[in-house]
């Protein structure tokens, strides 16, 4: 293999998260759009969890929370239970190992599940 070869596919490894063409079969009621993060769809969504959402990025700051709660594809609540859908199994990990104490008081919930493995847009988790 040449060292253009070589560098190219270095390259293309390492492009964004989840920048890849996915190929799937035609089906009119599933859609693709531009992911947003997290806090902003929670704004316009659901302001109780926005708030909630607030107090932890004040906890734990910005660069963190950016990294592991704005990339987060959902969060529910009812009652005190929480369900939130992190994406992936290593997200799912460092949620809980970090941050699940964070969690639990900033949302005032006693059960959380976090649920892993969902990329492409939750597709390939059902």
């Amino acid at each position: 293999m040449t060292a253009a070869k070589t560098e190219k596919k270095i390259y293309e490894q390492k492009t964004g998260r989840l920048e890849e063409e996915v190929l799937m079969a035609d089906n009119k009621r599933i859609c693709t759009s531009k992911f947003t993060p997290l806090m902003e769809r929670m704004k316009k969504e659901k302001p109780d969890i926005a708030d909630c959402l607030a107090k932890i990025r004040e906890k734990i700051g910005e660069e963190t929370f950016d990294k592991r709660f704005n990339v987060l594809q959902n969060i529910n609540r009812a009652g005190s239970r929480l369900l939130i859908v992190s994406g992936s199994e290593r997200l799912r990990t460092l949620l809980i190992r970090d941050h699940l104490k964070d969690i639990t008081d900033a949302f005032g919930v006693d059960n959380v599940r976090i649920v892993g493995g969902a990329g492409f847009g939750g597709v390939d988790a059902f």
